[in-house]
């Protein structure tokens, strides 16, 4: 078997270290939201996106086509994840507010709507305690 470099044997140590769980620092507690200002964020995206496109334009109509597009898909990255009932709350008004201002297509608005029902109905699922098989 041929000896491994340092480099190697320093890689395999890296790899194979697992830390347990009293080193690992979970990072800030979420905080608290509301759909206002989720609805906020998203929108912030939105305008942040569409001015950095049109800043490298030249500021016809057509890229402004495009610089919508761009802040399209930054308004959909903004949306809170579908995770607890204020999570989903949250992503229902962007979603909304999204649809209104046209950040979202419309071919695309059913699609995120019914995965927040869907979300919804799993949250309210968790939240309930399991039926005792005697009821």
């Amino acid at each position: 078997m041929p000896k491994k470099s340092l480099e190697e044997r320093a890689l395999m140590e890296v790899i194979s270290y697992v830390p347990n769980a009293k080193t690992l620092d979970p990072g800030p507690s979420p905080k608290s939201s509301t759909p206002k200002a989720a609805v906020r964020r998203c929108c912030a995206a939105w305008q942040r996106a569409f001015k950095a496109h049109m800043d490298q334009s030249s500021g016809d109509s057509v890229e402004e086509i495009f610089a919508a597009s761009a802040a399209g898909e930054a308004y959909r990255n903004a949306m809170p994840m579908l995770s607890g009932h204020e999570g989903v709350r949250d992503f229902i008004a962007c979603a909304a507010q999204g649809i209104l201002i046209g950040a979202i297509p419309r071919e695309q608005s059913s699609h995120l709507l019914y995965a927040a029902q869907i979300a919804l109905a799993t949250v309210h699922r968790e939240s309930k305690p399991p039926k005792s098989p005697s009821e």
